[in-house]
């Protein structure tokens, strides 16, 4: 289950309701949300790019035409 809150202080406010008991023991993991230039960067910094063969992104595209389309 994964719950967007906010941290405020201490507090971190969850932004939707939860089904669990009350007194029920959880277990909560932390992960900043990052923009697209973050997680870019971070990725940047954890793939080697140039070490990838030239070949490595070649066909990942669907060069079909796609399916029909009747209007």
């Amino acid at each position: 289950m994964f719950i967007k809150g906010i941290k405020k202080g201490k507090n971190i406010e969850l932004l939707e309701e939860i089904n669990i008991p009350e007194n029920q023991e959880i277990i909560v993991e932390i992960k900043e949300v990052s923009n697209f230039w973050t997680a870019l960067q971070d990725f940047r910094k954890r793939v080697d790019l140039d070490s990838l063969d030239d070949d490595t992104f070649e066909n990942l595209r669907d060069k079909s035409t796609g399916r029909d389309v009747i209007l």
